[in-house]
């Protein structure tokens, strides 16, 4: 699916100026997203990004119906992998249904690069994040005026591998990250800390999302409340 969305983003008219919406964790709020759908429409927006927990167990009706809302937009949209996206057979549903958890493009001299950070998941194996893959997708390209990283598990939270929170955040420090958008917390946050503005999406339940405006290098984030 997100192959079929990098499509439909790559086959429309090229943009200096774009906007894309970033969504924080829907699982059960089903209501609460459904209404989103309907005023995102409203705000004219390139694409959507789900900041993950897309579902609450993992299933495949969840999964079934998470897409359902999202396809109702008419936009491409991506979803990162969310810790309750990965419960059961969740990851294997997550990627049969989207592609792989970790993935990157370059969109209108924007990098946009996704990464699974549910480190708790997998036991805090000591490679999730995985520094090595992100070193070489962060890695500088000319065209690139910003680079927006996105991860379900903020750096820092307990979820996260207490041991790579140094390591990630220096390296997106080293690298030029502009912002990196997380959900997970259910509440919004917006903080400036070691050279890099990390950025939390409220849950669906709390009736916003946030909506990134991006000309050259000015990037503006605002909460939209539905």
């Amino acid at each position: 699916m997100h192959a079929r969305s990098l499509e439909r983003l790559f086959a429309a008219e090229p943009k200096r100026a774009f906007r894309f919406a970033v969504i924080g964790d829907m699982q059960l709020f089903l209501d609460d997203s459904a209404s989103a759908m309907r005023d995102l429409e409203q705000r004219n927006v390139d694409f959507v990004v789900q900041m993950g927990d897309l579902t609450e167990f993992g299933s495949t009706q969840e999964y079934e119906w998470g897409v359902e809302l999202l396809s109702r937009l008419k936009v491409p949209f991506f979803v990162v992998m969310g810790n309750h996206d990965a419960l059961g057979m969740g990851q294997k549903l997550y990627r049969r249904t989207f592609g792989p958890e970790s993935f990157s493009f370059t969109y209108s001299g924007t990098r946009f690069v996704f990464f699974d950070s549910n480190s708790r998941e997998y036991g805090f194996p000591g490679n999730i994040p995985d520094l090595q893959w992100l070193k070489t997708e962060l890695s500088p390209e000319p065209s690139v005026q910003n680079t927006f990283t996105f991860s379900h598990v903020p750096p820092g939270n307990g979820d996260f591998d207490d041991a790579l929170v140094e390591p990630l955040v220096e390296l997106q420090r080293q690298k030029g990250v502009s912002i990196s958008f997380h959900g997970h917390v259910h509440r919004y946050n917006d903080i400036f800390a070691y050279g890099v503005r990390y950025v939390t999406a409220d849950a669906m339940n709390g009736r916003s999302y946030l909506y990134v405006d991006v000309d050259g290098t000015s990037v503006q984030v605002q909460k939209a409340y539905f």
